[in-house]
């Protein structure tokens, strides 16, 4: 008995009871529970401000990509992702094998997988990390901006789009993928640059090194738009504005079990369908 770990996220009537259960697990020392999934709990609950203070070993997220990716913007600590969303791509365990992966992670049969995250940079001044995507778009209806994009000082495009998303590797199976760009694999140091919807057909997606940040810009007096990062902060941008990103020093940190991204991809992305 000897792990330390909190818990984050949402859990349901269905998976209420196994989530009750882990503190009488025999691999278990203590357990944290955030204030959100400890009032379900009728526990005590912790702030993640609190959480993040304790002398824990790891997270575990319940809920889906979007839970975890939440997570990821409060700390670096490893995280293990359980899966009770929709895909689940990040997550690397369902609520059945919860028990399972406890038991590894004591007898060190385990490995963090070490993940880029974008730093942010708004006007100069650093306002966010993303694990998947810093997306800019159009903050008007079917009105397409105007954007040019450097990649240090070289110009990479100039276009007409709805917007533009600049992804990580780990972010190249969420929207940059929906918006055609590639799928890039986690373990390169990478931007991926890819337009959403562009007017000319000929303004394509880029994977472009890290060694230098990627410069977004809108041009013309009247354009303005919204910046989100990994889909949940959001930050108000006009022609004025310049957007950069650039590595961030922290890194997200999955507890990972198998080495399978190409399995992964067969398996969530192409023969499973998100509709069940």
């Amino acid at each position: 008995m000897s792990l330390r770990f909190a818990v984050y996220g949402r859990v349901d009537d269905e998976h209420e009871g196994k989530i009750r259960s882990l503190i009488e697990h025999t691999s278990v020392e203590e357990v944290y529970f955030e204030e959100k999934i400890a009032d379900t709990l009728n526990f005590d609950g912790y702030s993640i401000e609190e959480i993040l203070e304790k002398d824990i070993d790891f997270i575990m997220s319940i809920g889906g990509d979007g839970t975890l990716l939440r997570l990821m913007q409060h700390t670096d600590l490893p995280a293990l992702g359980v899966n009770t969303g929709t895909v689940g791509f990040l997550t690397n365990v369902e609520i059945p094998e919860i028990d399972s992966a406890l038991d590894k992670i004591d007898s060190d049969d385990y490995f963090i997988d070490e993940r880029l995250k974008l730093d942010v940079l708004l006007n100069g001044k650093k306002v966010g990390e993303c694990t998947n995507e810093m997306v800019l778009f159009s903050d008007e209806i079917a009105k397409l901006r105007e954007m040019i994009v450097h990649h240090g000082a070289n110009l990479i495009d100039r276009f007409r789009a709805d917007g533009v998303i600049v992804a990580t590797p780990t972010g190249s199976t969420c929207y940059a993928m929906s918006a055609g760009g590639p799928i890039v694999n986690p373990k390169l140091e990478v931007f991926i640059v890819v337009p959403i919807t562009p007017f000319d057909m000929a303004t394509k997606p880029h994977v472009v090194p890290v060694d230098e940040p990627v410069k977004v810009e809108l041009t013309g007096e009247d354009n303005s738009g919204l910046m989100v990062l990994d889909g949940k902060e959001e930050f108000k941008v006009d022609f004025k504005d310049e957007i950069n990103v650039v590595p961030s020093e922290n890194r997200a940190k999955l507890i990972s079990f198998e080495d399978n991204f190409y399995d992964k991809i067969k398996q969530k992305l192409v023969s499973k369908s998100v509709f069940g």
